[in-house]
This record gives structure tokens, C-alpha cells and sequence, in this order.
């Protein structure tokens, strides 16, 4: 392979790899985290917990869930169950995103120079991994990183922002919000003292045991930081000795339930578990309205290429009925 870079050369080939490739491409800025996840750690794809949904606007997210339907019958009557629908309809949105990029030559050049050593150094196979393909997995990586940590949990939509966290509201966000719009019910918000290493089992305990027993026991997750996970594991190993799992485990469940641990990035710094049914939080994107648009161009009399991508993504919960966690303090 030449050491030598031709930017107009180089323009049209990023470009051409990137319309034979979009629908790929897409794939993995849309749907951020769905082959992302560490082993042992709690951090899985979000694919495993959440609800994937395309929508090209807005799409209502609450599914048909019923209160008690069943009443002795035989009695010639007609008497509907009163309240037996009692969720309220939430609707989910998606908001445009865009990628901006500038490479300019002499930073297009380091690039190309740094890919170059890694292929000598027989880290890059060029046949597999063309320069192309190592621009563009790069960027959408970075995509997807922004929109899991920044955009999807703490997130709040500002149409004239310019960073990750304006794009959409996240769902720390929206959960937030629906706290104290009374969506999630006062019930569902479990006093607790500030939890820590050396309480965390003893105050988790107390929200689980808040929460109906049909719903412990129906695919009930717990959402969380690193750093409640591991106060947990600590306090846990600090009463009882050692762990119920380990690191060869891939599910580390809450010891004594068959809730999951499930650590997201995004909520780094949040003190409070989220405790709720896998799949009521929901990630949107739009890939069939014809939103997600990706073109490559070089400027010749200023030497530098343009990567130019669109597309909409969101989040949202369909059931804030269903969301459990504690009062923050």
C-alpha cells in the first residue's frame, strides 16, 4: 500500500464506501450499544433490556395492560370491570441528529500516517479494514457513544444546542420529569437513606420489597451506575462474606431475586436504581423515512473532506407506572 495520500482520490472512495455501505453504516449508529456490552461487568447491548422501535415521528408506547378482569359470572348481567385499563398512553419521539465533520489534509494525512503504522505493524489487515472502513467505524463509534451516554439517559432537548445532550430528552430525564408530573406514582418513590457501601443491600432490599409481588417476578430489572452496582457488592460482601455470583456469570441478579443487574455509562454520578420491567424503556430511531442520510465531499481549493450524516433517534417509557426507585437523598 502506497504511503502517500491523495485527498481527491480518497473523497471519492469514502464516498462511494459510504452509499454502497449506509444501510450498514446505520445500523450501527442507529441502534447504538446492540453489539456493545463487557462481559462480567453488567454493561449488556441495550437491545437486551430495551424496546427497539422505529418511528418516523411519534408513536405511542404504552402497551395494553390490564388491572383484574376475572368476576363470578351466571348472573344474566353485563358489568365492566371498573379500572381494569389504568395506564395512561405515553407517546415516544423522535428528534433529528447530525454528524458534522471537517477533516482538513493535514489532519487527514496524520490520520492515514497513523493507519499506515498500524498496518506495518500488522495490527490492521488493509484487505479487511480498507482506510475507508477505518474512518468511518471510528466516527460512528463515536456516535454511538455519544448518543448511549450522553443523549439517551441525560439528555434534554434543545433545538439550537450543539452537543449530545441537547439532541432528545433522556429517560433520566423524562423519568425526572414524570416524578413530579405524578406519572410515577408517590408510591413507587421509596424513602431511603443516602445510600452507600455500607447500606446499600439493607436500602435496596426495602425499595424491592415495595414493589408488588407480581411485578418482582415478572422480568423486573434494576438499572443502575457502576457505582451503586459495586456499593452493593461491597456491602453485600462485607455482611455475608462473599457473592451469590461471579465474574464467569454473565447474569448478576440482586442475591435472593432473579433481578438483573444492568449498569449503563449514562448514569455515571445518579445515585438512584431504576427498577422496572425489561423492555419498558424504549429506544426510537427513524430508518424509513428516508432521515438518515450520510454524504462524503472533498473542497478542493481548501484541501479538506466533509463527512455530512442525519437521522433521529429518541427514548422514551412506556410504562411510568412501572418504574420503581428511591427519593434521591
Amino acid at each position: 500500500m502506497n504511503d502517500s495520500l491523495n485527498l481527491t482520490a480518497l473523497a471519492a472512495s469514502l464516498e462511494t464506501y459510504a452509499r454502497d455501505n449506509q444501510e450498514h453504516i446505520f445500523q450501527r449508529a442507529l441502534l447504538p450499544g446492540v453489539e456493545a456490552g463487557i462481559e462480567g461487568t453488567g454493561i449488556v447491548p441495550i437491545s437486551e433490556y430495551m424496546t427497539m422501535m422505529q418511528a418516523t415521528d411519534e408513536v405511542v408506547l404504552t402497551n395494553l395492560e390490564l388491572d383484574d378482569v376475572a368476576q363470578p359470572g351466571g348472573n344474566g348481567t353485563f358489568d365492566p370491570s371498573t379500572n381494569a385499563v389504568n395506564f395512561k398512553p405515553r407517546i415516544g419521539k423522535v428528534r433529528p441528529a447530525k454528524v458534522d465533520m471537517l477533516f482538513t489534509q493535514p489532519k487527514m494525512i496524520a490520520l492515514y500516517k497513523s493507519y499506515m503504522g498500524q498496518v506495518r505493524a500488522k495490527r490492521i489487515d488493509p484487505e479487511e479494514v480498507p482506510f475507508e472502513e477505518y474512518i468511518s467505524a471510528r466516527v460512528v463509534a463515536k456516535f454511538q457513544e455519544n448518543i448511549r451516554v450522553k443523549t439517551l439517559f441525560n439528555g434534554v432537548y434543545n433545538k439550537t444546542g450543539k452537543s449530545p445532550l441537547d439532541i432528545a430528552d433522556g429517560l433520566k430525564t423524562q423519568i425526572l420529569a414524570a416524578i413530579v408530573a405524578g406519572d410515577i406514582p408517590a408510591a413507587n418513590i421509596i424513602d431511603t437513606a443516602v445510600i452507600t457501601s455500607s447500606n446499600a443491600v439493607a436500602e435496596t432490599e426495602k425499595i424491592i420489597s415495595s414493589i408488588p409481588d407480581a411485578e418482582v417476578y415478572s422480568g423486573l430489572i434494576c438499572v443502575c451506575s457502576r457505582r451503586y452496582k459495586e456499593n452493593f457488592e461491597q456491602n453485600y460482601r462485607d455482611k455475608y462474606g462473599n457473592l451469590n455470583y461471579n465474574n464467569s456469570q454473565l447474569k448478576q441478579v440482586i442475591p435472593g431475586t432473579n433481578i438483573p443487574f444492568v449498569v449503563e455509562p449514562g448514569l455515571s454520578g445518579f445515585n438512584r436504581p431504576l427498577f422496572t420491567k425489561n423492555g419498558n424503556f424504549v429506544y426510537l430511531y427513524d430508518d424509513l423515512s428516508g432521515a438518515d442520510t450520510l454524504a462524503v465531499d472533498y473542497n478542493k481549493r481548501t484541501r479538506d473532506i466533509a463527512w455530512v450524516m442525519d437521522c433521529q433517534v429518541g427514548a422514551g417509557i412506556a410504562i411510568a407506572e412501572q418504574v420503581w426507585t428511591s427519593d434521591g437523598v
